[in-house]
């Protein structure tokens, strides 16, 4: 009898199959579309954090007792709706998108116009609203862990070719 010569490949042990695309390497850099729908989800945040600062602007002043209760409520929703975006974007600047949309509708209604009107006036609503927030957004964006960004990748290895 004479010995047949096969030509299978032998099966590999189990756990030593490769390991799917993307698994162990950096991520490829994202499409233009890509690209496009990050900067829109930015443009977002930062509209909804000018909504949250025109909007605690105006109600801020609400108190219960001798406590600027709404301008407490606000500060507190600013760390949260900050950190929420930060999370969800895994970046800092999607915590500071809203944050610097905030600040800049919260300075301006607080500045006095040529008339002497005022939105966010110098009473202790007005100092908490305008204090709490803005240590809520300095504390949304430095306690946000960011991954890496496309932005990030895309300097690290360049932009795909085409």
């Amino acid at each position: 009898m004479s010995e047949e010569v096969r030509d299978e490949v032998p099966a590999e042990p189990p756990g030593l199959a490769e390991p799917e695309a993307g698994a162990l390497g950096p991520a490829a850099p994202p499409t233009h579309v890509e690209a496009f729908v990050s900067g829109g989800a930015y443009g977002v945040l930062a509209v909804a954090g000018a909504a949250v600062g025109l909007l605690g602007s105006f109600y801020h002043a609400f108190e219960v007792g001798p406590i600027p209760a709404f301008a407490i409520a606000f500060a507190l929703l600013n760390l949260g709706a900050f950190r929420l975006a930060g999370w969800a974007m895994g970046t800092r600047l999607g915590a500071a998108a809203p944050a610097l949309a905030w600040l800049l509708v919260v300075i301006f209604m607080s500045s006095k116009r040529p008339e002497g009107d005022l939105v966010i006036s110098g009473a202790a609503a007005g100092y908490v609203f305008l204090l709490g927030g803005s240590v809520a957004a300095v504390l949304a964006v430095v306690r946000t862990r960011s991954t890496t960004s496309w932005l990030q990748s895309q300097a690290r290895t360049g932009p795909r070719p085409r």
